[in-house]
């Protein structure tokens, strides 16, 4: 099978509900929405709620779908939508997510948005390859992109600071050739640990 007859059937079948077909595309979107949905600054357990919330709605409207990019375009606008209302509900909102409501509330699926669409998208990419390294590498190099600073990873792993600096420099190696295929996931990858503090 093509990839143009595996998707038609894999549609085909989600649209009659059949649950392997949403288990699929559920694996295959979870993630991406997910680092999409961590943008909007709520926490990890109602980032959660939004995804699932925007999986039952794509369940419910099932039938309503052509192919995969529409069903991606539906869970984006979906969980961002959700998002915007629960920012909304939160009665003590800070300075910076009422800012970030406000301007997500104007733009509709403009360059803005699409940009946070494909850098949650590219930074799953990242923490797939991250994934794969050898633990300490994988620690340090998470806990850095956590935003502590070489100090207390020291601390918190019981290693000098040289130690998790060279680790963190073996790490990076790492991930730059498993990243080789995507530039703008090292270019990305490099920025968050500049941004950390490396």
């Amino acid at each position: 099978m093509n990839m143009d007859t595996e998707e038609a059937y894999l549609i085909a079948e989600f649209r009659k509900g059949k649950t392997w077909a949403f288990e699929q595309v559920f694996r295959q979107f979870y993630g991406t929405i997910c680092y999409f949905v961590q943008d909007f600054q709520v926490d990890a357990d109602t980032s959660k709620d939004i995804v699932s919330e925007s999986f039952i709605k794509l369940w419910g409207l099932r039938e309503e779908f052509e192919n995969l990019k529409a069903i991606k375009a539906f869970l984006y606008i979906t969980a961002r939508n959700t998002a915007l209302n629960h920012l909304r509900r939160v009665k003590m909102m800070s300075d910076h997510q009422r800012n970030l409501v406000d301007e997500l509330s104007q733009e509709e699926l403009g360059d803005t948005l699409m940009q946070r669409i494909f850098d949650a998208e590219v930074l799953q990419e990242v923490y797939k390859a991250l994934d794969t390294l050898p633990g300490q590498c994988k620690r340090v190099l998470r806990l850095t992109l956590e935003g502590l600073n070489t100090d207390d990873i020291a601390a918190a792993m019981d290693l000098s600071a040289q130690t998790v600096r060279n680790t963190r420099v073996r790490a990076m190696e790492m991930l730059r050739k498993r990243l080789a295929h995507c530039a703008v996931a090292i270019t990305l990858l490099s920025i968050l640990v500049e941004k950390a503090g490396l």
